[in-house]
């Protein structure tokens, strides 16, 4: 979001960052991660890049489980995950029923 300050996140914590970018000149999706400790210290980075490209919500959600999955695989429990697309934070906190494509 515009004008957004970066926030630390509680002692002990990570904070994951993710966001998706959408070539249709080349046709490809690619999602790019980075994680943070609480004094703000980088600590790793990840990038994914696939095809065909997807509706920008879709790439959103799947950028949102990518980075989950990430940290599992790193073996970090405690982090806090930060993307700006309203839309798929929304609907990841909506526990109703939803059939929309994400």
């Amino acid at each position: 979001m515009d004008g957004e300050v970066w926030k630390k996140p509680p002692p002990d914590k990570y904070k994951c960052n993710f966001d998706a970018s959408f070539s249709s000149t080349q046709n490809k999706v690619g999602i790019c991660f980075y994680i943070r400790d609480e004094n703000n210290i980088f600590v790793f980075a990840k990038s994914e890049c696939f095809s065909p490209i997807i509706k920008v919500g879709t790439g959103e959600a799947l950028g949102m489980l990518f980075s989950m999955l990430w940290s599992k695989e790193l073996r970090l429990m405690n982090v806090d995950f930060k993307l700006d697309s309203k839309n798929v934070v929304s609907k990841f906190h909506n526990f109703g029923e939803d059939h929309s494509d994400l």
